[in-house]
């Protein structure tokens, strides 16, 4: 895990589910496996939110990366991210703590990235909701959220796992500048 952080406030990238709800799938998976070593080496926490566990998501989550994609080492990262207490599950918002950044190519209240960064340096915690899927975040999560960050201030649509990528780096980037 990446020991040079810089920042003093929480960042928690929280992975929203908006697949099936009451099934699990392979692109659940997937998308998991890639975000865990991102978050991994950047030591932000990552949260799955609306995701269809059935028992313990951790024990879940490990066998189910592992048996069913080699992406990321089959599940080391998740693996990693549990034992240093990053990985958490969630059914609703309340159980949040910072500020409430939706991530979207349509920003309806706009945010600048730099104030987000000061922030997080000066403490502050803060939760940056992605939406799996090509529906993007659904629109409860976009009202509820103090921000709407567009990653490339551009109105571009990123594919999802791309999305994942480039803001996760791109705060890593500027939050260690």
């Amino acid at each position: 895990m990446n020991q040079q952080r810089n920042h003093r406030g929480k960042v928690t990238i929280c992975l929203v589910n908006t697949y099936d709800k009451l099934k699990w799938h392979d692109i659940h998976s997937r998308n998991i496996a890639r975000a865990a070593p991102l978050c991994y080496y950047t030591g932000f926490e990552l949260c799955l939110f609306d995701f269809p566990f059935k028992k313990d998501y951790k024990e879940f989550l490990l066998k189910e990366v592992k048996e069913n994609t080699t992406i990321a080492e089959g599940g080391k990262y998740i693996e990693e991210l549990i034992k240093h207490g990053k990985l958490i599950a969630v059914d609703g918002p309340k159980k949040l703590k910072g500020v409430f950044i939706s991530t979207t190519s349509k920003p309806e209240k706009k945010c600048d990235l730099n104030v987000i960064v000061k922030n997080i340096k000066e403490g502050d915690d803060s939760v940056f909701f992605i939406g799996l899927g090509r529906r993007g975040l659904p629109m409860e999560i976009r009202k509820m959220t103090t921000y709407h960050l567009d990653i490339t201030g551009e109105g571009i649509s990123l594919e999802t796992c791309t999305a994942i990528g480039f803001i996760i780096g791109r705060l890593f980037e500027k939050i260690n500048l």
